[in-house]
């Protein structure tokens, strides 16, 4: 008669169930940098635009909406395009570096920055005829691969190592480079007749009755609807 065989008690033999939530905690983990990053350029942003005055930053805040995140973003490159090209051509190549050749190139931040970046690169050689722009990325993303072909013990691919390691932070530094120098608003300049002579500036917002005007001078001001002659 065969013995019966034992049970398996080893406690390493089953799979150990997850925490709750726990599947969840590398997307939440990687989209909370991201967050933050959108907060503190929301900020600069709104401080740039108002000349690094509070009262005035106070006062633009005021007309934002959250509707307003994407015209606020896009507005911002557009207007600033620019230092965006120059910073552009820098950290996409990188990106797409770091997404083909890192082991980190895979995670959705780095997915979602390169995509992004892609798009504006798109957008802004379109928009502006900068054929160039493309070209010189590309230029840059080659510099990128020759240096990939060096030894790994050379300084220069070590640093280049270093550099795709900490990719998000050198793309957070450039968004936020972006918003704390562009000073011109995310919305286009507008000439403003009215009943007390010409407004030059913004129009942030238009609600019932009144529109809110920051000005070229980056000075707040409200006007009646009904005081307005015409917008150009």
């Amino acid at each position: 008669m065969t013995a019966d065989k034992a049970p398996d008690t080893n406690p390493t033999s089953a799979p150990t169930p997850l925490a709750p939530g726990e599947g969840k905690r590398t997307s939440t983990g990687e989209f909370a940098p991201v967050a933050a990053v959108g907060f503190v350029f929301l900020i600069l942003r709104i401080f740039a635009v108002s000349g690094y005055d509070w009262e005035t930053a106070f006062a633009v805040s005021t007309t934002l909406s959250l509707s307003d995140g994407l015209a606020l973003v896009f507005g911002s490159l557009m207007a600033g395009h620019v230092l965006v090209q120059i910073l552009l051509i820098i950290v996409l190549p990188l990106l797409i570096a770091t997404f083909l050749w890192s082991s980190s190139g895979h995670r959705a931040t780095v997915l979602l920055a390169t995509t992004l970046g892609s798009v504006t690169l798109i957008a802004l050689t379109v928009s502006f005829k900068i054929w160039w722009l493309p070209l010189a990325t590309a230029a840059v993303f080659g510099v990128f691969a020759l240096t990939r072909a060096l030894p790994v013990k050379h300084w220069l691919r070590r640093g280049f190592g270093v550099a795709m390691a900490g990719v998000g932070g050198v793309t957070a530094v450039a968004v936020l480079i972006v918003a704390a120098f562009i000073q011109t608003p995310w919305v286009p300049h507008e000439a403003i007749m009215t009943t007390h002579g010409p407004v030059s500036g913004y129009v942030l917002s238009v609600d019932s009755g009144y529109l809110n005007v920051l000005t070229d001078e980056h000075e707040f001001v409200i006007l009646n609807s009904s005081d307005v002659i015409s917008r150009k």
